[in-house]
C-alpha cells in the first residue's frame, strides 16, 4: 500500500525546493522569513499530496479526490493519534500508523471499494494534518539573507547604543543558525564577565538564532526584532 509514502514524510521530511529568490532590496524582517518558511511547507505538502494523487489516480481511475487543506501542523508526540483519528473517522474503521508496519487498519480491508475508501481517507489527513517530518527544512535564501543582514548590521548597532562593541562576523552565515553559542563568534563577549549586564545585553539585543526561534518551522512569527 502506498501510505508507505507518510511514513516516509513522518520519519525525514522531504526536500522540497520553494520556488522563488531571496529579494534585492527593501528591508528584510522577521515577517519576511515567516512567509517564506510557510511558503517552503505549503510546497512539500503539496509536493507529498501531488505523488499520492498520482498513485491513487493510476490505482483508481476516476476517483474523486477530496479538496483538503492544512488545519494543524501537530508535533510528533500528538500527531499520530490525532492522524488516526482523523483517517478513522474518514474511512469508516480504525486506522493505525506505525513507522515499522506501516499503515494499517482494524477490521483489514475486504474489498477494492474498502481499500480506495482507506487510502483516500489517507490523502486527505495528511492534507489536514501534515507528518511532523514535512515542517523541517534547511533555511532558504530569505531566512539567510536575513540572518547575515541582522548579524551584520542591526545587532551590532543595537550594541553600539548600549556602548558596547560587538565582535566581527563570522563569513559563512550558515553558522549563526545552529544555535546560540556560534563558535568562533560571540557578539557579548564585551559583557561575559558581568552577569548581569549580559542578561540585559541579550534582552535587548537578542542573538540572530534566538529570533529564529520565535518563528516556526512552518512560520508563524512570535517574535520581534530589536529597531
Amino acid at each position: 500500500m502506498r501510505p508507505r509514502i507518510l511514513i516516509a514524510a513522518l520519519s525525514a521530511g522531504i526536500a522540497v525546493a520553494a520556488a522563488g529568490c531571496a529579494p534585492t532590496g527593501g528591508a528584510l524582517g522577521l515577517d519576511a522569513v515567516a512567509d517564506e518558511r510557510a511558503a517552503r511547507a505549503e510546497a512539500r505538502v503539496d509536493a507529498l499530496l501531488a505523488s499520492y494523487a498520482e498513485y491513487l489516480t493510476d490505482r483508481w481511475p476516476g476517483i474523486l479526490l477530496p479538496e483538503t487543506t492544512v488545519e494543524a501542523w501537530l508535533g510528533p508526540g500528538v500527531w499520530t493519534t490525532a492522524f488516526q483519528n482523523c483517517a478513522s473517522d474518514a474511512a469508516g474503521r480504525s486506522v493505525v500508523v506505525d513507522v515499522d508496519a506501516g499503515i494499517t487498519t482494524i477490521p483489514p480491508p475486504q474489498t477494492a471499494g474498502e481499500l480506495r475508501d482507506v487510502e483516500t481517507a489517507i490523502y486527505l489527513c495528511q492534507g489536514r494534518l501534515p507528518p511532523p517530518g514535512l515542517g523541517v527544512s534547511d533555511p532558504g535564501p530569505v531566512e539567510i539573507a536575513w540572518v547575515s543582514s541582522y548579524a551584520r548590521d542591526a545587532l551590532p548597532t543595537c550594541l553600539r547604543r548600549q556602548g558596547v562593541t560587538a565582535e566581527p562576523l563570522p563569513a559563512d552565515p550558515f553558522a549563526i543558525l545552529s544555535g546560540g553559542a556560534t563558535p568562533g563568534w560571540d557578539p557579548y563577549a564585551a559583557a561575559r564577565g558581568d552577569a548581569p549586564e549580559l542578561r540585559r545585553l541579550q534582552a535587548l539585543c537578542p542573538h540572530p538564532s534566538v529570533l529564529l526561534a520565535s518563528i516556526s518551522a512552518v512560520g508563524e512569527p512570535t517574535g520581534e526584532e530589536p529597531r
